[in-house]
């Protein structure tokens, strides 16, 4: 009563007191939590050890951490509080020898109760570890559960631009900034997605395997981009800690995408070091763990596919490509220009997709090589005959490559089959930027699709006459917008936009003019964009209520971001006018 009167007198009402009280305790708990913690040097036997814990919390017990996570939902609505108490507890456990119960499945039934609690973001902080980094150490199937969200996220938005996305999403940035600040970590995390690629091949899983390592790699370069402190980014390891297991092989593959380095690649993997230990044949995916120098070159996929163009280019290089294809003029190549670079591409590309040693690599090299020789001998116009006048080749580039490949699809046991591997129908695609001229419109949409879902309609033969006709288009299209099913469709539409991307990054190092680089890549854009256009509009055909507006509102996202800069080219805006207008309408509110 005395209390009472005397804080009315001060003017201060019973829930101020009450508010006061309570933030004096939780504070108090807090610091107690905090200064708990110490660092000593114990001696035994005459060998010193580093010793750190908790001198008041022997052992964290499962009773502070229920009572503490009581304390934090009753907090709730005093965020300031909440958090304190939630950090403070979860430090301190990090810092005992945490003996809680075991779940079946391998949980710290005691901390994995907080992981709610954590926030998007963790405070990052030159003398303390993130807290999301102490759980993943407390509780490992944390970081497990975060990879899965993304992964999940990625599966089912497909149209997703996942180097942007995991720099922008605030959630997604602070997973990879927190990977980048524990090596070790990412390890694991890399490993998983690895483990989980093997199993099921998706192109979803093997594309955030690339991004994710892109961003790790990105981000040590550029650590205060992604919003680490000055002094915290000083301590950052070289990316050698991030893959103890291939560090010279990384420096090739994070270098720039040029000839004499795909050359290098070529002459490394071919030493018996970059074959798995399994080296018989039909040797099982299994044995490419993520320590593998194949496991890293996956994770830089911007290296298969310039190995691919590379393999059409002829000995050129996309700058003489794009000249040679504007101009219409056949270059005349010498074959020992030829020959170097068309071995070191033909060579990446079969160890990539059947690393194992032995006959079956050697005669998918050799195929390789002997498509790309009939490639440069369509391009360069050798098959004349001696009256000078152009002979009208029997099959086209795509029908010989699509036949050497499938020819091998059929010799490989089905643990490492080609026809499972998600790269094997890619190599295709080599063709249409390397060697634009030797492929028909018609054929650029048919290569595209194959490419995408592994499915090679009927397609008649095909006869050119030169590089006007071979470049110049067709009033009909073998490819039919009603054959495409929803699932090829979101397949191809996917392919165009992701292709484009590695396109640009392609361009950056072999362009000076950016003029050129800005060409070339149109160019690729309008001849791909009939058969992109078919698929999108295809999805809107076969789209439902059902379905969400989501995965159509993310396409919408991803066509405005491709149409930037896009070509001039009055029949493409037209169709892709037409798309927008569609969109809209599915958007728009009845």
């Amino acid at each position: 009563m005395v209390l009472d009167a005397a804080m009315s007198l001060m003017c201060f009402k019973a829930p101020q007191v009450f508010d006061s009280a309570i933030e004096y305790l939780v504070e108090t708990i807090v610091s107690v939590l905090s200064s708990s913690s110490s660092c000593k040097v114990v001696r035994y036997r005459k060998e010193e050890t580093l010793q750190f814990g908790s001198l008041s919390l022997p052992l964290c017990s499962e009773e502070l951490i229920e009572i503490s996570k009581d304390i934090i939902d009753k907090l709730g609505a005093n965020g300031r509080l909440a958090t304190l108490l939630f950090q403070a507890v979860v430090r301190s456990a990090a810092s005992t020898s945490c003996k809680a119960r075991k779940l079946a499945d391998g949980r710290n039934m005691g901390v994995s109760k907080l992981l709610p609690y954590l926030p998007i973001e963790s405070p990052l902080e030159n003398d303390k570890i993130p807290l999301r980094i102490l759980f993943w150490y407390q509780d490992p199937l944390s970081l497990k559960e975060d990879v899965s969200r993304i992964l999940k996220d990625v599966v089912e938005r497909p149209f997703l631009c996942l180097h942007k996305e995991l720099f922008e999403r605030a959630e997604w940035r602070d997973i990879v900034v927190c990977l980048s600040l524990s090596p070790s970590m990412f390890i694991n995390a890399r490993a998983l997605l690895h483990k989980w690629f093997l199993l099921t091949g998706l192109a979803s899983v093997f594309d955030l395997l690339a991004a994710l390592v892109s961003a790790i790699v990105d981000t040590v370069s550029r650590p205060t981009l992604w919003g680490i402190p000055m002094e915290l980014a000083s301590m950052l390891p070289f990316s050698d800690a991030y893959f103890p297991h291939q560090c010279q092989f990384l420096r090739i593959l994070a270098g720039p995408l040029t000839s004499s380095s795909l050359v290098t690649l070529a002459h490394t993997v071919s030493k018996p070091s970059a074959v798995p230990e399994r080296q018989q044949v039909g040797a099982n995916f299994q044995a490419l763990d993520d320590k593998t120098e194949w496991a890293l070159a996956i994770n830089f996929p911007d290296w298969f596919y310039f190995a691919s163009v590379m393999l059409f280019s002829g000995g050129s290089s996309l700058e003489n490509i794009h000249h040679r294809y504007a101009s219409q003029v056949s270059n005349s190549i010498q074959p020992c220009d030829v020959e170097g670079l068309s071995i070191a591409a033909a060579t990446y590309i079969a160890w990539i997709l059947n690393p194992a040693s032995g006959t079956i690599q050697e005669s998918l090299t050799k195929s390789l090589i002997r498509v790309s020789e009939m490639s440069v001998r369509k391009s360069c116009g050798s098959e004349e005959t001696i009256t000078g006048k152009r002979k009208k080749p029997a099959s086209s580039i795509v029908d010989d490559l699509v036949r050497e490949l499938d020819s091998h699809k059929t010799q490989t046991s089905s643990s490492s089959s080609l026809q499972n591997n998600v790269l094997v129908r890619r190599v295709v695609v080599g063709v249409l930027i390397g060697s634009p001229d030797a492929v028909t419109d018609e054929e650029y949409e048919l290569v595209l699709h194959y490419a995408a879902t592994g499915k090679l309609l009927a397609v008649k033969k095909l006869r050119f006459n030169g590089f006007k006709q071979a470049k110049g288009s067709s009033k009909t299209s073998m490819l039919q917008s009603n054959e495409i099913t929803n699932e090829e469709a979101i397949k191809g539409a996917r392919l165009v936009f992701n292709l484009t991307d590695t396109l640009e990054s392609m361009c950056v190092s072999s362009f000076e003019d950016e003029e050129d680089t800005h060409e070339f890549i149109n160019q690729f854009k309008l001849r791909s964009s009939k058969y992109l256009v078919k698929c999108i509009d295809r999805m809107i055909q076969l789209h439902c209520e059902e379905d969400g507006d989501l995965l159509l509102n993310d396409i919408n996202v991803r066509l405005e971001q491709w149409s930037i800069n896009g070509p001039e080219d009055p029949q493409l805006k037209e169709d892709l006018d037409t798309i927008a207008a569609k969109l809209a309408f599915i958007f728009s509110p009845l």
